[in-house]
């Protein structure tokens, strides 16, 4: 196994070694791509979301007017969702409308921090192929030049363009797939937190506005 191994990591050199200069900036972009998918992916997942239950304990701690201890679970919940209904509890007995604005705005400073660097992941999967392509190109060229100095009778010289060309188009691929999907997954778990904090804040609206015996937002 070591030897294969070993044969393996040889092969992988030698193989950039043929692609060419265009090889390193594919493959530093996909370094840096996977360590921030990396990064985002355990923010991202360590954050709860809201749940139904936690809304309906902390309106019942309200009904009770027991305010220390619906901002107490409030904080449990913690994360930005936490945080979120720590300011519903403490402005629990403003007009619907300032709780509504209040809730909006915690929404909205949570989404750019929950999105952050997931442009960059998008940006490394448009990247990579064209990077792939320019390889194709300067490859090709490459070729042409090797065919008006030497030219068609030495497959050996020629094949050094034609590696080039093939080499940065598979690995400008191998680059893109998974960085166009765990761009999508992350994205989508990031959604998932701000539809969860909108549906926590439309809950806890609507259960205020029912205590208040103010009409409720279907």
């Amino acid at each position: 196994v070591q030897a294969q191994v070993i044969n393996l990591l040889q092969d992988l050199q030698e193989e950039l070694k043929l692609g060419g200069f265009v090889v390193y900036p594919i493959l530093s972009l996909f370094t840096l791509a996977i360590l921030i998918a990396l990064y985002k992916a355990i923010e991202l997942f360590m954050v709860k979301a809201a749940r139904a239950k936690d809304i309906d304990v902390i309106l019942d701690h309200l009904r009770s007017a027991n305010n220390d201890a619906a901002l107490a679970h409030a904080k449990s919940v913690g994360g930005p969702v936490g945080r979120m209904l720590c300011t519903a509890v403490e402005n629990a007995n403003e007009d619907r409308e300032v709780i509504e604005e209040l809730l909006y705005e915690s929404i909205i400073k949570t989404q750019p921090k929950l999105e952050r660097f997931l442009a960059f992941i998008a940006v490394v999967a448009a990247t990579a192929p064209l990077l792939g392509l320019l390889g194709t190109v300067t490859g090709m060229i490459k070729t042409f030049k090797l065919i008006t100095i030497v030219g068609t009778g030495d497959a050996r010289n020629l094949s050094s363009g034609i590696s080039e060309a093939l080499i940065t188009t598979k690995w400008g691929l191998i680059v893109a797939i998974p960085t166009l999907i765990m761009h999508a997954l992350l994205n989508r778990k990031a959604k998932g937190v701000v539809g969860s904090m909108e549906q926590a804040a439309v809950s806890f609206i609507n259960g205020v506005a029912e205590m208040r015996g103010e009409p409720v937002d279907k």
